[in-house]
């Protein structure tokens, strides 16, 4: 009973956290353009910001996925909640762009932490149907996602009452993490009974090292198609409430935060049901269906002109499939060396992802700000095709081992 009781608090934990991370990453929907108005900051500003950020995260990744050969799942979880708890509340009291930014990379240190120590703790408990579990575990980062922004978008509004600022919203949202802070604090994650060693560590996450497993070719074929898809997914979050602001004159706290509310109401419907379709079209083949979407909706969404603030969030639906399903993908291709192979797939991708966010910023810097956005379109394309690259690769090493 003692042994079902903490399994069922490891789950509570695993998608509370999951939640927590949806709910938090995507309060910048609103936050974004409130900050750049309020500190009137340029695009190339904003970029950097943004980019800034996303290099933090990767680097927690890394860092995440070093630390976790040798410390253990908890460890990585209780370092991303306590750095996510310092940036939420430090970040209440900074005046200016670049001490906000400072502040809210240990928000977004967290996340890298999270990243890492969520997967991994995936892993050992998704063995079997992996696809489906992965999209269920990853609904709850979509029902956060939904949640963020339009609380947020409520809270800044002043057509219900007195808004708050976008500080306060991030203050207010460290009662949230403590009730997922403290259980974790409390609670024995898999392995910490009596596996203390270097060898009991190497078994609970593989025998190869995250530095081997960035050697490995094919975590980078992962790695790198898996960037161009959170490269587009993320830029919805990002760029898409900025987009038909500047461009459109659409107010970010209505139109806004609807419109990545919708994005990801779409993105949580996605994750609730296609998990169950996937397991019977399989994982590539789903991929690049999904893909294939994602490049027609962008096609329709940015030809549509302001009316395109329809289309553009139907991509959630698709997109929400690719991240849960690739790591299935990984899990099967790489088995017992999943959590070490996934952690560097993550921080390439991370990597990779900083660098075409921050594209994205002087993409609208220097060709104007309806284009940053609409220059997903060409890595959905790039997506598609790696895509395809991806599915040849993992079948010549299915081939390989059949005939070894």
């Amino acid at each position: 009973m003692q042994k079902r009781s903490r399994l069922i608090l490891l789950v509570f934990i695993l998608y509370g956290t999951m939640f927590l991370f949806g709910f938090l990453e995507n309060i910048k929907g609103v936050s974004y353009p409130l900050i750049k108005t309020e500190f009137q900051s340029s695009y190339e500003q904003q970029g950097i910001m943004v980019s800034l950020l996303s290099i933090g995260y990767v680097f927690c990744c890394t860092i995440a996925g070093i630390f976790l050969g040798h410390f253990g799942v908890k460890r990585v979880f209780l370092l991303g909640f306590t750095g996510l708890c310092t940036g939420l509340i430090t970040v209440f009291f900074m005046p200016r762009f670049w001490p906000v930014t400072a502040a809210l990379l240990l928000v977004f240190a967290g996340f890298g932490f999270f990243e890492i120590g969520l997967n991994a703790l995936a892993t050992q408990v998704f063995t079997s149907k992996a696809a489906l579990l992965m999209n269920l575990l990853h609904l709850f980062y979509g029902l956060g996602a939904v949640a963020g922004p339009k609380a947020a978008g409520i809270l800044t509004s002043s057509s219900g009452g007195p808004a708050l600022g976008w500080r306060q919203v991030y203050l207010w949202s460290v009662p949230l993490t403590l009730l997922f802070f403290i259980p974790a604090l409390l609670t024995r994650f898999p392995g910490e009974e009596a596996k203390t060693g270097p060898a009991d560590r190497a078994e609970r996450t593989g025998k190869t090292s995250f530095l081997g497993a960035v050697k490995t070719p094919m975590v980078w074929g992962f790695g790198i198609t898996l960037g161009f898809t959170i490269a587009v997914e993320m830029a919805a979050a990002n760029w898409g409430s900025l987009y038909f602001q500047d461009v459109y004159g659409f107010d970010p706290s209505t139109a806004g935060a609807n419109f990545v509310s919708v994005y990801f109401i779409l993105f949580t419907v996605s994750r609730l049901v296609s998990g169950f379709l996937i397991e019977r079209i399989g994982y590539m083949r789903s991929l690049l269906g999904a893909a294939a979407a994602i490049v027609l909706i962008l096609i329709a969404g940015f030809l549509c002109g302001p009316r395109g603030i329809w289309i553009l969030p139907v991509q959630g639906f698709f997109i929400a499939i690719m991240w849960p399903t690739l790591m299935a993908e990984a899990i099967g291709c790489f088995g017992s060396e999943s959590p070490v192979m996934t952690s560097a797939i993550i921080a390439i991708a991370g990597t990779l992802n900083a660098l075409l966010q921050l594209v994205i910023g002087y993409v609208n810097r220097f060709l104007g700000a309806a284009w940053g956005y609409r220059s997903c379109l060409i890595y959905g394309l790039i997506m598609t095709a790696l895509m395809l690259l991806l599915k040849n690769s993992i079948s010549r090493r299915q081939k390989t081992a059949v005939n070894l």
